[in-house]
């Protein structure tokens, strides 16, 4: 019976503590949100705007995420300062492929943005992406 307790809390645990698609889809959501709200676009150009954003910020996430997931799964560890030799070369290792793809995916998505917003626009689109949100 103890075992069964266990395993059932190990499952919540694991539950409660990884992120699922529906988290990261509803802070990519709160995300546009954000975006759109402070571009205030008039309704059409938001309607042909919105699916480039949300396109761009999944690459991004796609692109960042590899490293924030091991640094998430390595916190523990991090705040200790007992990382091993190979996690931190892994971290490490991926840092640098994210920081390598991270411009050519801006430059991409911001002469996308240029098709259908004015250069401004698509600047403060770009600057609010990056944004930290509560």
């Amino acid at each position: 019976m103890k075992h069964l307790v266990y395993i059932a809390v190990m499952f919540v645990c694991l539950a409660v503590g990884m992120p699922t698609t529906a988290q990261a889809g509803a802070k990519r959501d709160a995300r546009v949100a954000y975006v759109l709200k402070n571009l205030r676009l008039k309704s059409d150009v938001e309607a042909k705007f919105k699916p480039l954003l949300e396109a761009f910020l999944k690459e991004l996430s796609d692109v960042k995420d590899p490293y924030e997931d091991l640094k998430d799964e390595l916190q523990d560890a991090i705040d200790a300062n007992k990382l091993t030799a190979a996690q931190c070369d892994k971290l490490f290792e991926l840092k640098q492929k994210q920081e390598e793809q991270e411009p050519a995916v801006l430059r991409k998505w911001y002469a996308k943005f240029k098709t259908v917003i004015t250069t401004q626009q698509a600047y403060k689109a770009m600057k609010l992406s990056d944004d930290k949100l509560k």
